[in-house]
């Protein structure tokens, strides 16, 4: 072989390597593509999308195969019509070199659903096939729910709050401040009377009116917070809620204190829970079950009723779900037909305490 054969020689073999080189680089680069999180795909600059360059998580999130990706402008198939104009002068922005930080958008997918992503565009280096634009975006759907669900939950605690105010104020002047207001009366009425005359009725009036006023107090004082609960705590407010129960309640509670809002939370999800019993569940007996386990206070109410109870149904148990949410905690029931209703509550205790 002559020395030029042996240099072609070598030189094929070094262009050999690079290519292999090359190709490796390229499927390490489409495998960390394909497996990051996050939605990529190629543009042009005209907003085209390149054929065979989307990775794995946008195909998935929107719903499409690899091959039908490409060949369609971004905005006219991938953003709902409102927002293809923000979206096309977003990315002609970015191709004119202005900075571009992530913002918030919607994508569609295949079947028409909408996905919200906190996307960005940015402008990768000259290539011979033309300016290319990386789209990349988060898929935040999930946040976006539960942020709404967030702010749906606190629209009805306040709404709750104010029912409870409203309900409360009328409470007071149609009992306890109608009362004292009749006892003022009578004891001015005794006052003006001549010391001649026997104000003995109106002043033995004027005690009974002041006993039920204080009697109505009290028992709008209970309905708010149970004194028991405030002043020996979960596990004597429940044995007291118990016995009241027309039916058999077993309940197990630790003696420990707890924040005094976990353990308002605790007694209203046992309270509202054997209320439901009662009214609905046709149940011969239940079980109130209550442990710290880890940083929680779990609550567990179980019976052996009917079933089909459903926290989306009315106001009770998802008014329950609010106010556990309220302290970072979750309520679940479980409530097949015919096999009794379990109600969990796990309200964290370190949340509440801090």
């Amino acid at each position: 072989m002559t020395h030029a054969a042996e240099d072609q020689s070598r030189e094929l073999e070094e262009l050999r390597a690079l290519v292999e080189e090359v190709r490796l680089d390229y499927e390490a680069l489409n495998a960390v593509a394909n497996y990051v999180p996050s939605l990529l795909c190629l543009v042009d600059s005209d907003g085209t999308v390149r054929e065979s360059a989307s990775n794995v998580a946008f195909e998935r999130a929107l719903g499409y195969d690899a091959s039908e990706v490409g060949g369609v402008l971004f905005w006219e198939r991938y953003v709902p019509p409102e927002d293809a104009v923000d979206v096309q002068e977003a990315f002609e922005a970015a191709l004119a070199g202005e900075p571009m930080s992530e913002r918030d958008g919607r994508w569609l997918t295949k079947e028409g659903d909408i996905v919200d992503v906190l996307w960005s565009c940015t402008t990768l280096p000259l290539v011979k096939s033309g300016q290319v634009m990386l789209l990349c975006a988060t898929d935040i759907t999930e946040r976006k729910r539960q942020e709404d669900e967030v702010r749906s939950s606190r629209a009805r605690i306040v709404a709750a709050a104010d029912d409870a105010r409203r309900r409360l104020e009328r409470n007071l002047h149609d009992g306890a401040q109608q009362r004292l207001m009749s006892v003022l009366l009578q004891l001015r009425f005794a006052r003006s009377q001549s010391a001649g005359q026997d104000v003995g009725a109106v002043v033995d009036g004027a005690i009974d009116e002041l006993a039920e006023a204080v009697k109505e107090l009290r028992e709008l004082a209970r309905g708010i917070h149970p004194e028991v609960l405030t002043r020996r705590g979960l596990d004597p407010a429940l044995c007291a809620m118990a016995e009241r129960m027309p039916l058999p309640v077993e309940v197990t509670v630790p003696s420990d204190r707890f924040p005094e809002a976990v353990e308002a939370a605790a007694y209203y999800v046992v309270s509202e829970s054997l209320a439901n019993v009662v009214k609905y569940a046709q149940a011969t007996r239940a079980s109130v079950r209550a442990e710290r386990v880890g940083g929680a206070l779990v609550v567990e109410i179980v019976d052996d009723g009917v079933g089909g109870a459903d926290i989306d149904a009315g106001t009770g148990l998802r008014g329950l779900g609010d106010r556990v949410a309220a302290l970072d905690g979750a309520l679940l029931v479980d409530s097949p037909a015919g096999e009794g209703t379990r109600v969990r509550a796990e309200i964290p205790v370190t949340a509440a305490a801090g």
